[in-house]
């Protein structure tokens, strides 16, 4: 766990570094950062999102870090982290030929599948679909034309079924590959301004690549072990879980103050939260959410068991202002299928670009 502790975020000079021409040392400070980001970030991914990667680390030919799903960095599937002066770019590669081989013959059975994975995803990815030629002797590659490139949101079913259609049928030709990416920039100064929580940023963008990526792995995402129960802990109180006054009422503490742009709370699930698809936050959160003074709900998308739902809201509930998370119907699903009576839950909130609220949902065991 050494690398979380070195790590303090990227700073600034890491970005401008890459914009630097014959700036050696600046580069190598730029990709020691880089590189114990990465490390820091692969610790912080769910289980099954590091079974997924099983190698990580620095490509000094690319300048970049990544994720990856076989031996080499661009032999089957990637996740890349590109440090630039203007921006932190976060894309998805899948390129191996035999990856993109079974499957786009699976996506194209089912292109409704696929195009639900993708628009679920926030509408600034953008999504390339690549026509590449390959020479029969090296081996190489070279752009041939884009059959897609544009926000996921402007993806429609019927371009799904066309182009995936188009791409499986130019795969099973040795001469074409059609290499399949999302990417999605971050400002870097908003990045760096980050600190540490840009690794909980980019787990969350990890945790959400996750469903696209099995469209072409085909491996099933593994249901979350229920956790073990912490009443007894929360009825204690803990140091998630915001602090109380003397009369019992939480507290506006100076964390609590403080999270402008995020708040991690450990709630408690009764048998009836459970059954009616929602989950309790307290009044001391609820100003995270509101947008005015008066407002009573605000839609927030949710992140769980590796798949992303934009179907549920925040409730302001009276008298007291509490804040309840209500959920929508596949994240009650999973919720039914993951968790036992009273248990506990954590809840993670992130404020992104656009004023998006993303709330990470898992088991606090």
């Amino acid at each position: 766990m050494q690398a979380s502790k070195d790590f303090t975020g990227l700073s600034m000079p890491v970005f401008s570094a890459f914009g630097w021409a014959g700036e050696e040392n600046a580069l190598k400070y730029a990709l020691a950062q880089l590189q114990l980001f990465i490390e820091t970030l692969y610790l912080r991914l769910p289980a099954d999102a590091r079974d997924e990667f099983p190698t990580h680390g620095l490509s000094q030919e690319n300048q970049n870090v990544y994720l990856a799903t076989g031996d080499a960095y661009d032999s089957e599937a990637f996740i890349a982290f590109n440090a630039r002066p203007m921006s932190l770019e976060v894309q998805l590669g899948v390129v191996g030929q035999a990856l993109l081989s079974k499957g786009l013959a699976a996506i194209s059975k089912d292109p409704v599948a696929a195009h639900h994975a993708l628009t679920q995803l926030d509408p600034n990815w953008t999504l390339r679909v690549q026509q590449m030629q390959v020479d029969a002797e090296s081996g190489e590659r070279a752009h041939h034309l884009d059959l897609f490139k544009d926000s996921v949101s402007n993806f429609t079913e019927e371009q799904a079924r066309e182009i995936f259609g188009r791409a499986a049928y130019l795969t099973e030709e040795d001469k074409w590959v059609t290499p399949v990416y999302l990417s999605l920039r971050l400002p870097s100064e908003r990045a760096a301004a980050m600190g540490l929580t840009v690794v909980d940023i980019c787990t969350d963008l990890v945790v959400a690549l996750m469903p696209v990526l099995r469209l072409f792995s085909g491996r099933k995402a593994k249901k979350a072990r229920p956790a073990k129960s912490s009443r007894s802990k929360i009825a204690r109180g803990t140091a998630e879980a915001p602090e109380e006054t003397p009369t019992g009422e939480p507290a506006i503490t100076a964390s609590m103050k403080s999270m402008a742009d995020s708040f991690t709370y450990l709630a408690e699930l009764k048998p009836l939260h459970i059954r009616r698809g929602f989950v309790n936050l307290t009044p001391a959160h609820w100003p995270f959410f509101a947008k005015t003074n008066r407002a009573e709900t605000r839609d927030v998308t949710v992140v769980f068991g590796g798949r992303q739902d934009r179907h549920s809201s925040v409730w302001r509930l009276q008298p007291d202002d509490q804040a309840r998370l209500v959920l929508g119907p596949q994240v009650h699903e999973w919720l039914e299928e993951t968790f036992a009576n009273s248990e506990a839950i954590r809840v993670t909130a992130r404020r992104l670009d656009n004023d998006e609220i993303r709330i990470t949902l898992e088991a606090a065991g």
